[in-house]
């Protein structure tokens, strides 16, 4: 399965939301799917207003987020662009507090979840499985990725045992790649995050995505003339 999801797209159906506490925040939906799959891709943009807290929760699927603007934090550890964490289903955390200029994250899931169970109301619905957090490292996103002169690749999250692995892909213009290989994953997204990137016949523009699961393997990715800084993002089995 292949999924292709952009920004500008999604930004038509764009939505302000409230949560019980008064934060508030936009949803931009890249991706969405139906509840009854097993793998049933999930991406969409959150805006968190400023000042903001989401309440501590979990969720019953896997999920990367992937900050994008502003500042804040994730429980104690601080983020901004480009982060990358990584929570697994029925793990507890947060709180979300988005800073004086808000946060925005992408939050990437194999299949859909029903929405956040907020602690400590829901522990009786986590599950006793084992938990996950993973913190990635900040990645400095380039202003101009055409005057690369090579392709190079940085390491996200190295390749763990249940198959989780992530890389950012700097490609110059025009220049072509394959993402590395990891056994054992689920599906991986895509990410464009700097410049543009032929991916599935498609040129896509910054903030898209591709969602492809384990038997599409390996999706070769193009720069466009203005080079392309692809984020690669492996799930578990």
């Amino acid at each position: 399965m292949i999924r292709t999801g952009t920004l500008d797209q999604g930004l038509l159906g764009r939505k302000k939301f409230t949560l019980a506490n008064g934060t508030g925040y936009f949803k931009t939906e890249l991706i969405g799917s139906g509840f009854d799959q097993a793998i049933a891709p999930q991406v969409f943009l959150v805006e968190q207003d400023p000042n903001t807290v989401i309440l501590p929760h979990f969720h019953v699927q896997n999920e990367f987020q992937v900050v994008v603007q502003g500042s804040g934090t994730i429980g104690r550890h601080e983020v901004r662009p480009v982060g990358v964490h990584y929570a697994g289903a029925h793990t507890g955390y947060g709180p979300i507090t988005a800073g004086a200029g808000g946060l925005g994250y992408f939050t990437l899931r194999p299949a859909m979840d029903p929405g956040a169970k907020f602690l400590p109301e829901a522990r009786a619905q986590m599950q006793r499985v084992a938990k996950r957090h993973l913190l990635g490292p900040l990645l400095p996103i380039s202003e101009d990725c055409a005057r690369r002169r090579d392709v190079s690749l940085d390491e996200v999250f190295a390749p763990q045992a249940d198959g989780i692995a992530g890389w950012l892909m700097r490609l110059p213009a025009h220049a072509a790649a394959v993402a590395p290989t990891h056994a054992g994953g689920l599906a991986r997204i895509y990410l464009v995050a700097a410049g543009r990137a032929r991916m599935g016949g498609a040129l896509l523009p910054r903030w898209s995505v591709v969602f492809a699961t384990a038997e599409e393997e390996p999706i070769g990715v193009q720069a466009g003339a203005e080079g392309a800084e692809v984020l690669v993002l492996q799930f578990p089995q």
